[in-house]
């Protein structure tokens, strides 16, 4: 059976495997537009190696041309349905985030509509507005969205569950970074 899912830039079409296609916009000039599909295409394909070159569970890129790209169908479901009766899988969210970040990847979209759940693992998807960096601060906000998520959709304590182990994992001045950015944006 094939699924489509229209997203804001790409087609993604799931069967075998997964395919996400850019597809142009008329709205654009046609060669910026083509311009920005094929480097938004590289990069997204470039960020999902370095991952998981880096440990991280993400699909693996199959093949690639210069405005689409397979890879592979995780076999499971989006985390946002069974997060919130197997609160563990948000251990296993923080593990996958701290891998990213260490590898100074930023998913740019971290939700848990972009996060997958099989079995034994957590895998990371949809990376088309992910970036590198090094900075604290940048790795605080892709946390920071994460935090919201899981207010708005969850339940606190699956936050709590998360920033502990990111702390234990990871780099904890991230966490402490999180509030700060909750200051600034409340005395805006």
């Amino acid at each position: 059976m094939t699924q489509k899912f229209q997203g804001a830039e790409a087609t993604v079409t799931v069967s075998e495997e997964v395919t996400k296609d850019r597809k142009e916009k008329e709205y654009r000039h046609p060669e910026l537009d083509e311009r920005i599909r094929k480097e938004r295409n590289k990069q997204e394909t470039r960020i999902l190696k370095k991952a998981r070159q880096n440990g991280v569970n993400v699909p693996e890129v199959i093949e690639t041309s210069e405005t689409d790209f397979q890879m592979e169908k995780i076999e499971g479901e989006i985390l946002k349905e069974s997060v919130d009766e197997n609160p563990e899988l948000v251990k296993k969210l923080a593990n996958q985030v701290v891998r990213l970040h260490s590898a100074d990847i930023i998913h740019g979209d971290l939700t848990t509509s972009n996060a997958m759940a099989t079995a034994e693992e957590v895998y990371l998807i949809d990376f088309g507005l992910a970036s590198h960096s090094d900075r604290v601060e940048d790795k605080a906000v892709d946390i920071h969205l994460l935090k919201q998520v899981f207010r708005a959709s969850h339940t606190e304590k699956l936050w709590e569950i998360f920033a502990e182990k990111y702390r234990e994992e990871g780099n904890g001045e991230v966490v402490e970074k999180v509030s700060e950015i909750e200051e600034r944006a409340r005395y805006k």
